[in-house]
């Protein structure tokens, strides 16, 4: 059987980072790769196909909607031909895990003694956890569906901090092994393989719709990069992720900002563009304070699309 393992967290807790750790996890096994993504544009599908991993993407809706889920099961259905030996499944951050319930059963019927759901791995950002989980409720649900959770990030907060995050989570989900992570780098004594499904008998369902959140793409001409860092973080803390590409002198960069964490890695791969997919709270003032303050600051066109 083809073991399905489903990776949930928030917008930029580290989902891709953890992808890319998982696969090392599982170097002995032949794996694939699906990528579940909120926004039109694929960024971090496009991340790791770079590095010959994905097989599939989902974009703009959750693989638990009713609007993506057929989608989501052809794709791993197709995996049956593969020869594969896991599927690792990068959900999007607004994912609900217990919608496996239903997708679970829907593979048994179609492909009976296939698949096997091994669990969900939730992976939290130590550092924003506390204020996010007081307003996005799927974080609370991403945690109790949990059957291994990564508080990540710990290295930009106090042992102190990291505690008090790890007795919410414990408030909400009292079973789950907790590790303290920073990039999401898994200790070599973690048994992956042997994780299984705990929250089997808490019944789910697929979403009629996305919750409500606000989505738009940032496209512009090239600018230094080092001057996109700062103009980001003159306003990414009022958003929830920010994340795209940006080229300079025939280099690519990766761009990702949480908050007030704007962080750029060069990429090994010929330039493709330049855009930046924003995810925040539903704000149309939002939008035009961010065309106003690259007017400012740059001076090429910038389109919101």
């Amino acid at each position: 059987m083809i073991d399905i393992y489903l990776v949930t967290g928030f917008l930029g807790a580290g989902k891709t980072t953890l992808m890319k750790n998982l696969v090392k996890v599982f170097e002995n096994e032949k794996v694939a790769l699906i990528v579940n993504e909120f926004g039109q544009e694929g960024v971090d599908g496009a991340v790791l196909e770079k590095e010959g991993m994905v097989i599939e993407q989902i974009v703009d809706g959750s693989i638990f909607c009713v609007c993506r889920s057929d989608r989501f099961i052809d794709a791993i259905l197709k995996t049956k031909e593969m020869g594969i030996d896991s599927l690792l499944v990068e959900s999007s951050g607004l994912a609900n895990p217990f919608g496996m319930h239903e997708v679970t059963g829907m593979l048994h019927k179609l492909s009976p003694d296939t698949f096997h759901y091994s669990g969900s791995i939730c992976v939290v950002d130590a550092k924003h956890f506390k204020k996010l989980s007081d307003l996005v409720p799927v974080l609370i649900e991403q945690v109790q569906g949990a059957d291994l959770l990564l508080i990540n990030k710990t290295d930009l907060v106090s042992p102190e901090e990291v505690a008090k995050v790890e007795k919410i989570i414990r408030k909400l989900n009292s079973e789950v092994p907790i590790i303290r992570t920073s990039f999401a780098r898994i200790p070599d004594d973690t048994q992956i393989q042997t994780l299984r499904w705990h929250r089997g008998t808490m019944k789910g369902f697929l979403v009629k719709q996305t919750p409500g959140i606000d989505k738009f793409v940032l496209k512009f001409g090239p600018v230094p990069v080092d001057q996109l860092v700062i103009w980001l973080k003159k306003w990414a803390d009022r958003v929830y992720r920010v994340k795209g590409f940006c080229s300079e002198d025939s280099r690519q960069f990766y761009v990702q900002a949480v908050h007030d964490d704007v962080r750029v890695s060069e990429l090994d791969h010929k330039p493709e563009g330049n855009f930046l997919i924003v995810l925040g709270p539903a704000d149309d003032e939002m939008r035009k304070m961010i065309q106003s303050s690259w007017s400012k600051h740059f001076q090429t066109e910038l389109t919101l699309a």
